[in-house]
């Protein structure tokens, strides 16, 4: 009986091991601890370490990194004072070990400071920019690569700065937190990282959220900065602008406050030359006003105002500024009518179609087929006729030819959009009509490089759909297409549509959700994205001497009198 008690417990100690039976301990060293010369010690307890089947009978502490200077006065006890720190970061280790051989391993560090280093602030690092294609609509964003100097971070803060209102930040208070209900626009986070002392830092990130029709979002991003460079007299937005001789001239508009509606006549006119402004007035308070140059004169088109909510009356007015004798006339077109195309060719300067009727709800209104033709010889007028009836055209003159290309037709049907261009040969005299790939209204719209741009736009009536298409046509009428980031399109009343800068054209902000914008380099032929620090709408946009400025508008949703230089 004996044998057999025996032979079973010998069994029992091959099948079940002993490193299987006893489980090792749990060593904790302790916080992290900060000391400031002439402080040279600190005590070390690593008596939170634990055992749960055992005790724990053996400490042991060692230095693995830091100073040569240092003396651990009791290496082998749980409590440890630690002697003659000098300035510099340690790293402490435990080691324990059970009663039955077990050990564990655990680190603490010790910063040592110079009473004469003040508290350095934190550095926030919020992360790359990220890009999502819906119906993706969450993420992560994480600030955990933010640093401290004097290793005392206490706090982190993230908010949304801009970008569409749709969004859901999990836990604000956290290093790292997710991100949900998200739309299509760009947003903007920022991280706050605040330290012991009180000092913090910022920094921000984008993310990007694209419906994945364009799927353009992940260009390459430019950072872009607005420098003010002086006031409007009024705030307003739907400001006409245009430059003759060495002045910029900002003229009408509206300002839209509380609810009430307000048409201005107000013209703003910066001379480059002194830096100085001056003001005059139209002769009709007006918006959505064709602004066109030939020579030294600016012509000021056209327009509508606002006479109670949703009605307005049509003008038919010019306004001609001198920039060589700053100097007013008066004349005008043969009908009342805003959004009118208006190009120069030659001696000649064309105001092409426009609408003469607008309801809320049908943007481009019922279109004309209208063309009043300015002679600037004789200062005569004659008339000419589009091929079909239409308002808010884009028109660009590229050798001795005028494009009056797309806008809102009067499709027997309702309110459309047409593919049109109606082609104005100031050589010969004579018209012709060619078409875009895909009919459009309220497009950007420039010549550069010896090449037409056609950007963005409405593919459909009412404020319909949104294009991101970006049709380009060469001197023999050849096209090809790119596309934006995203779609977009350009309401006249929102200003100046794209410009040119070293080369690279700009197809301006138009959004109220989002800081981008598009940039397009005409020597490479690649896109890129800029973002400002802030959320800009409607502002008037025009580029001078290589120079873009941005003038009234809203930023982030507020109206302003404010004109800046754009950099980027």
């Amino acid at each position: 009986m004996f044998f057999a008690v025996s032979l079973f417990l010998f069994s029992c100690q091959k099948e079940i091991p002993c490193e299987e039976c006893n489980k090792p301990p749990i060593a904790t060293a302790g916080q992290e601890q900060i000391i400031i010369l002439p402080t040279d010690s600190v005590l070390l307890d690593g008596n939170s370490s634990s055992d749960a089947d055992g005790s724990i009978t053996k400490w042991l502490w060692t230095k693995i990194s830091g100073p040569a200077s240092f003396n651990i006065v009791t290496p082998s006890e749980s409590i440890t004072k630690i002697k003659t720190l000098t300035l510099g970061d340690y790293q402490f280790e435990l080691t324990v070990t059970d009663n039955d051989g077990l050990s564990a391993k655990d680190t603490v560090k010790v910063i040592v400071k110079n009473s004469s280093q003040p508290n350095r602030p934190p550095v926030a690092d919020a992360g790359a920019d990220q890009t999502i294609t819906l119906p993706t609509n969450t993420t992560t964003i994480d600030g955990n690569g933010s640093t401290d100097p004097d290793n005392n971070i206490t706090s982190f803060a993230w908010t949304k700065v801009s970008g569409p209102s749709s969004f859901n930040i999990g836990n604000a208070n956290s290093a790292q937190t997710q991100i949900a209900n998200l739309i299509e626009g760009i947003y903007q986070f920022e991280l706050k990282v605040a330290d012991a002392g009180g000092l913090y830092s910022k920094d921000t990130m984008l993310v990007i959220i694209t419906n994945g029709a364009c799927n353009n979002a992940a260009r390459p991003l430019v950072s872009a900065q607005l420098i003010p460079i002086g006031s409007l007299s009024q705030a307003r937005t739907g400001i006409a602008a245009a430059s003759a001789g060495n002045k910029i001239v900002f003229a009408g508009g509206y300002s839209f406050i509380s609810g009430i509606s307000t048409n201005h006549s107000r013209v703003d006119i910066y001379d480059m030359g002194t830096q100085t402004w001056s003001i005059a007035e139209l002769s009709v308070p007006r918006f959505d006003i064709a602004a066109v140059v030939a020579g030294n004169k600016i012509f000021f088109a056209g327009g509508r105002a606002e006479t109670s909510l949703d009605t307005f009356e049509y003008y038919s007015t010019v306004d001609i500024y001198d920039a060589a004798t700053n100097t007013w006339s008066v004349t005008s077109l043969t009908e009342a009518r805003s959004v009118i195309a208006a190009a120069t060719v030659g001696n000649r300067v064309f105001f092409a179609g426009g609408s003469i009727n607008h309801t809320i709800n049908s943007y481009e209104g019922l279109g004309t087929s209208k063309v009043d033709i300015y002679d600037l010889n004789t200062q005569t007028w004659s008339i000419a006729t589009l091929s079909e009836p239409r308002g808010d055209i884009a028109a660009v003159t590229l050798q001795n030819k005028i494009y009056f290309a797309g806008g809102g037709n009067n499709d027997p049907n309702g309110l459309g959009v047409t593919n049109r261009i109606d082609i104005y040969d100031d050589v010969t005299g004579s018209w012709s009509i060619s078409s875009l790939q895909e009919p459009r209204s309220s497009m950007a719209s420039i010549a550069a490089g010896n090449k037409i741009y056609l950007a963005g736009g409405l593919n459909s009536p009412n404020h319909g759909s949104m294009t991101c298409t970006v049709e380009i046509f060469d001197i023999n009428g050849n096209s090809t297409v790119s596309n934006l980031h995203r779609e977009n399109w350009w309401p006249f009343n929102a200003g100046r549509r794209a410009v040119v800068k070293d080369d690279k054209i700009v197809f301006c902000i138009r959004t109220w959700h989002s800081p981008a914008f598009d940039i397009y380099d005409l020597n490479t032929n690649a896109w890129s994205i800029g973002i400002l620090p802030v959320v800009c709408h409607g502002n008037s946009i025009i580029s001078v001497n290589n120079t873009i400025y941005l003038a009234g508008g809203f930023i982030n949703g507020v109206l302003s009198s404010q004109v800046w230089k754009l950099e980027f």
